[in-house]
């Protein structure tokens, strides 16, 4: 039986030649559909319609096709058109376009987590996010130490995107009982739904500013 993602493509892949992107692509659909783990040589030249051994032209081995993937999806990260020269502003930017690619991608912090090293577009995001608080002035420790904690609120708040379920499902498993004893449930449901709507990614985002421009900012003055 054909592979789903190998019909879905069918149609719309050339017949010409075999590209390093169509590669890539291709093991980043495989990924986004089935996990991870279900990339292989094997699957995405099954998906491409040609020979295992084709790919060997345009990649080296299993390791490089991950760290491509990683690097691709990095690159939709990074803000193409000018900064804003506010730095708020400049690393709001940012942290959203990094939690749509980890919410859109979850395997990929699976990914990231395995392998230190992740190409080019990991160094052009870095001299980015550095240039983004430029203006504060800091010493490298403070900056590094401020983008950090930005980082790791985006990247924990898409590892909860993507490993939890709704608390919808919890709230219905709950009595009549339970529910008058617990009305805390149903605020957590409505909670649940503006999560999911991206609101509370983003009130927690300028909580986040918030804190560190008063440490960081006001706190110098």
């Amino acid at each position: 039986m054909l592979d789903p993602i190998a019909e879905q493509d069918a149609e719309q892949r050339p017949r010409s030649g075999l590209s390093t992107q169509a590669v890539v692509d291709t093991a980043i659909a495989i990924a986004d559909v089935d996990g991870l783990d279900a990339v292989s040589i094997r699957r995405v030249a099954a998906v491409l319609d040609v020979r295992p051994m084709s790919l060997y032209t345009h990649i080296v081995s299993k390791d490089e096709l991950l760290a491509l993937m990683a690097n691709e999806l990095i690159g939709t990260a990074i803000v193409e058109r000018p900064l804003p020269d506010e730095w708020r502003e400049a690393l709001a930017m940012i942290g959203r376009r990094t939690f749509r690619m980890f919410a859109s991608h979850p395997w990929l912090l699976a990914l990231l987590a395995r392998r230190p090293r992740h190409g080019p577009n990991a160094a052009r995001q870095a001299r980015q996010l550095a240039a983004a608080v430029e203006s504060l002035r800091l010493s490298p420790e403070d900056m590094w130490t401020l983008l950090s904690i930005v980082n790791d609120y985006v990247v924990g708040h898409a590892m909860r995107v993507a490993t939890t379920g709704s608390t919808s499902d919890l709230v219905a498993s709950l009595g009549a009982e339970d529910r008058a004893t617990l009305p805390e449930v149903a605020a957590l449901a409505r909670t649940e739904d503006t999560r999911l709507a991206g609101e509370v990614f983003e009130l927690g985002l300028q909580v986040v500013l918030d804190g560190l421009e008063r440490r960081y900012v006001i706190g110098r003055g």
